[in-house]
């Protein structure tokens, strides 16, 4: 009786080995589908936040960027014709509207793939491109000319430093 229990025992430790590899093996093909996915997945998030990122820093660069123009030629430069300061104002008014009407697709973005220092950070840009916004739109209506030139003067170096920050810490 003795024999026969050595043997057995002889005979499932030989096995085990080949037995575990077996049982994994199967484990790994039961659950391998939802590993796939998952890893899939990540890859996907990580490829579209890097997308939207692109898309929404392109988009704050070139209103800092007209922004730029406006302040320094449009407003601050004596040499600009007509038509140049035409096609600043008209490239102006495109990014401001694009801006406008893809803020709330920004924010979801935001929110989605980044954290709530850099939605938070988003809010501010936003809240400083309006307040751009606003400031021209006064200058243009007349009023107190120089003050409101030194107004958006300081809202500008407000928003080249908020957006830089949020497209810093974005990345």
């Amino acid at each position: 009786m003795a024999d026969w229990l050595t043997h057995f025992f002889y005979s499932f430790a030989n096995q085990a080995g080949a037995w575990f590899v077996g049982i994994v093996l199967t484990v790994l093909g039961l659950f391998s589908a939802r590993l796939v996915e998952k890893i899939k997945f990540a890859l996907n998030r990580a490829d579209m936040r890097a997308k939207y990122y692109e898309e929404m820093a392109i988009d704050i660069s070139h209103f800092v960027f007209i922004i730029d123009r406006l302040v320094k030629v449009y407003y601050g430069s004596t040499w600009a014709s007509d038509d140049d300061k035409s096609a600043i104002a008209q490239e102006y008014n495109e990014v401001m509207n694009t801006i406008s009407r893809k803020e709330y697709v920004y924010r979801s973005w935001v929110q989605r793939f980044w954290d709530k220092e850099t939605a938070a950070a988003f809010d501010l840009t936003m809240e400083k491109m309006k307040a751009v916004d606003r400031l021209l739109i006064l200058i243009n209506e007349g009023g107190n000319q120089k003050d409101n030139l030194e107004k958006l003067n300081v809202a500008f170096r407000d928003l080249r430093q908020t957006a830089s920050d949020l497209l810093a810490a974005s990345v």
